[in-house]
């Protein structure tokens, strides 16, 4: 089924002024969000299980054909909304792509839980599995959105506590900087649905009394040396997207490996239209495979960060 992009981007302003209202509360816009990531239905003869993974509630995927290696996808919504249940359609697509099995993480939101409750949950599941036997060479993490930045901060805490990394990482539009939310100093873009006064709600209520600048909470301001390699995904309309440039500055002074593909005239986390929108598919296919190729290469001709490149597509 494919819809015209114009269709999909009036339906989610649409949807705007009561998704960005003070007066609707996190309940109601949870419920809002899993109309619009369960509007990605899965390929035909995935398996799902409900699982509890070192106490954090998970969602297996298991997508019809596979040809080895684990997906672990952290869900975005500003740390707040979404949940493995809802994004069940995005990463069985993407799982798919990339040949593996998915672990979806049921990490806990604010205001709820604020940091770093989250970041240590995902250490402590990430713990777990490779505790249980998964192979970290034909492993990789991916995010969207908040779970994008929560990737790359769960990446530099397993460096420095000295856990075994990933093949890769996998960012769609990352949340990578949330001190600029807290500043309000957000650009305004295009987006249909995401305007910077949402995120500079969202924000606080995730770094609580931290610094905002913690390279827990916002990695763009950490030391991105000996991360995996990272494929990412933008949409040039998309207010968040100013982290991916500061992604981008980061991973090249650390001589990392970043592919950043950025697609013009799409918002925020359009990857998850993937079962109606043409682009949303062929996104998600690319991302699939780069990852996919990753695991590929770890397992033949490991690529060292000393050289690395950054390149954009």
């Amino acid at each position: 089924m494919n819809i015209d992009k114009r269709v999909i981007r009036a339906g989610l302003r649409s949807s705007r002024p009561l998704f960005a209202s003070p007066r609707v509360p996190v309940g109601g816009k949870r419920l809002m969000v899993e109309m619009v990531t369960g509007a990605a239905r899965p390929p035909r003869g995935t398996r799902f299980e409900r699982d509890t993974i070192a106490g954090v509630p998970v969602v297996r995927v298991r997508p019809p054909h596979t040809t080895g290696g684990t997906l672990i996808y952290l869900h975005g919504g500003g740390y707040a909304l979404g949940s493995a249940k809802g994004y069940r359609g995005l990463v069985a697509h993407l799982a798919a792509a990339a040949g593996t099995t998915a672990v979806i993480p049921d990490y806990s939101r604010s205001p709820e839980a604020r940091y770093p409750v989250a970041l240590e949950e995902m250490v402590a599941v990430y713990s777990r599995l490779l505790d249980d036997g998964l192979d970290p060479g034909t492993t990789v993490i991916a995010g969207d959105s908040a779970g994008g930045g929560l990737t790359l901060a769960l990446a530099t805490a397993l460096r420095d506590r000295g856990i075994a990394a990933p093949a890769a990482l996998g960012l769609i539009s990352p949340w990578a900087d949330l001190a600029i939310d807290v500043d309000r100093a957000r650009p305004v873009r295009r987006d249909p649905l995401i305007l910077p006064s949402m995120t500079a709600d969202w924000a606080p209520r995730y770094a609580g009394d931290h610094d905002p600048r913690s390279p827990g909470i916002s990695p763009v301001y950490g030391d991105m040396t000996g991360l995996p390699p990272m494929v990412m995904h933008t949409a040039g309309d998309d207010p968040i997207c100013v982290d991916a440039d500061k992604i981008e500055a980061a991973v090249a002074a650390a001589a990392g490996i970043l592919r950043h593909r950025r697609f013009d005239d799409l918002w925020h986390d359009f990857h998850l239209q993937v079962s109606i929108l043409a682009e949303a598919r062929e996104a998600v296919t690319d991302l699939g495979a780069a990852l996919r190729q990753h695991i590929l290469t770890t397992d033949s001709d490991p690529i060292h960060p000393d050289t690395a490149k950054v390149a954009s597509a």
